[in-house]
């Protein structure tokens, strides 16, 4: 039985100059990703750091400061051009043009009085769009067992927080369909919650609350 998931999605290069810093170099096969770390603390990243696709197309390029993304970050599609450009030291986004679909998209914002949903100057955003997104299906994509048993498909919501710093939290699934395909589809999402970029009213960053639809489909 072949197994086939959709998916609804969203969505200059600065030397660094380290002093006084020995690194290593990290290269995760699983992840296809690069980076290095301090030699003293191999948990925090410093230095120069990659991501690429399935078929190892550059697809993020950008630095880390003592664990903290720092300067500018650069996404590219599978042509080598630049899709996405953001200054993570003055939280700027310098080159993103969204489509038409996701500029007039409404978003909830998180501690809002005003209760209707708000146009916001940019959406939240995945570093690496969908090519990231697809990247990351093809090399860990997993098929809950009990809902292939039981020929369950569906679309899951998966809805959750991207703060004004990137972060995400509070995830949770809007009527959820069972047999382990919610877990997966927060796991799924889970998988890039490193790499997400806050929504912007009039160049100020936002907490807000992302919808984001997986379609788990059997054929």
């Amino acid at each position: 039985m072949k197994k086939i998931i959709q998916i609804a999605v969203l969505f200059t290069f600065f030397p660094v100059i380290l002093i006084g810093q020995k690194l290593n170099k990290i290269t995760n096969s699983e992840k296809n990703e690069t980076y290095f770390v301090l030699k003293n603390n191999q948990s925090i990243k410093h230095g120069e750091y990659k991501k690429f696709s399935y078929d190892n197309a550059l697809l993020i390029k950008g630095f880390y400061k003592n664990g903290i993304k720092d300067s500018i970050w650069e996404c590219y599609d599978q042509k080598g051009e630049i899709t996405l450009s953001y200054d993570f030291s003055n939280n700027k986004i310098l080159l993103f043009n969204p489509s038409n679909k996701i500029k007039n998209k409404k978003y909830s914002i998180v501690n809002n009085t005003n209760e209707a949903d708000t146009k916001l100057s940019y959406p939240p955003v995945l570093l690496g769009g969908d090519e990231l997104f697809l990247s990351e299906l093809l090399l860990q994509f997993f098929y809950p067992p009990l809902a292939l048993e039981n020929g369950i498909s569906g679309k899951v919501y998966i809805i959750f927080t991207v703060d004004k710093f990137g972060k995400t939290s509070n995830y949770h699934v809007d009527k959820p369909l069972g047999y382990g395909l919610d877990e997966e589809a927060i796991r799924i999402i889970k998988s890039v919650e490193d790499f997400w970029l806050p929504g912007f009213i009039n160049d100020q960053p936002i907490d807000v609350e992302v919808v984001f639809p997986i379609n788990f489909t059997l054929h």
